[in-house]
């Protein structure tokens, strides 16, 4: 008859509430945190931005798994929690909001406070996995507690420096009036490569870095061939040229999908979307 194994050291660690053990509570907890925080920029940008409205509801539906108390619950946000994180940073807008918080502070924010989150929920998901795999009891590890502890310190920390870097002797930032919406270059991406604005906004695009751009309107086929092609009620976009310097595309008075692409670097393209 098999004895059933729990850790020595996982008896004081686990803490249990409503039923569920220590490590299920910070994954519904960090998955609330998140959808608070997308559903909270949603409410500051006053329009909708299909990547966080996606990933809301995507944690969302993991945090409802999760509370369910199914015994592999923890699958859905360790798949998709890792898949948002690998997803964002592709875009290259991460990298540069949290490197530049006075570019777009909403932006730096939400990311300071969500990928933290978001790694502690993928921790705890991937030790639930291994302990229900080696049909061990749920818990968690003594070193959870201060590594929390940890990473609350590292997100307050964080958004002081990014407080202090919204004074006005911050430099580099282009700045931004009411009504303009910013995107920067990557050497060969757009950061967002998609965006939402308001019926009449501008768009500021940044090239940050000395990489050359031009900049035309339509997009890229599946297979990396250039279609060219103005959408009805688009700002013509007539091979701008930009090389660490900034332009400004509209105003976008028609409601409507619109896309702008790099005619020198292959996939590369911009969709807008006017609400």
């Amino acid at each position: 008859m098999s004895e059933k194994k729990v850790s020595p050291t996982a008896a004081k660690a686990d803490v249990r509430i409503g039923g569920r053990s220590a490590l299920d509570v910070v994954m519904l907890a960090g998955l609330v945190v998140v959808v608070i925080s997308n559903a909270v920029v949603l409410l500051i940008e006053q329009t909708i931005i299909p990547p966080v409205l996606i990933a809301m509801i995507a944690y969302a539906i993991s945090a409802i798994v999760v509370a369910t108390g199914w015994r592999w619950s923890m699958v859905l946000p360790l798949a998709l929690c890792s898949l948002g994180i690998v997803s964002d940073f592709a875009s290259g807008f991460p990298e540069y909001s949290l490197t530049h918080p006075s570019a777009n502070y909403v932006a730096f924010v939400l990311f300071v406070i969500e990928y933290p989150v978001l790694i502690m929920v993928i921790v705890a998901a991937g030790l639930k996995l291994a302990q229900t795999l080696q049909h061990e009891s749920p818990h968690a590890p003594r070193w959870m507690r201060p590594a929390l502890s940890a990473t609350v310190g590292l997100m307050l920390g964080a958004l002081l420096i990014g407080v202090l870097a919204q004074s006005p002797s911050a430099s580099g930032a282009p700045t931004i009036q009411k009504g303009t919406q910013t995107v920067h270059l990557t050497a060969t991406r757009f950061a967002p490569d998609i965006i939402a604005l308001h019926q009449g906004d501008t768009l500021t695009i940044v090239d940050d870095a000395p990489v050359p751009h031009t900049l035309t309107n339509g997009t890229w086929s599946a297979d990396n061939k250039p279609v060219p092609g103005v959408e009805p009620g688009a700002p013509i976009i007539n091979n701008v040229q930009l090389n660490n310097n900034t332009a400004t595309v509209g105003p976008f008075t028609t409601p409507g999908a619109y896309h702008i692409y790099c005619t020198i670097h292959p996939g590369m393209v911009l969709t807008i979307i006017v609400q």
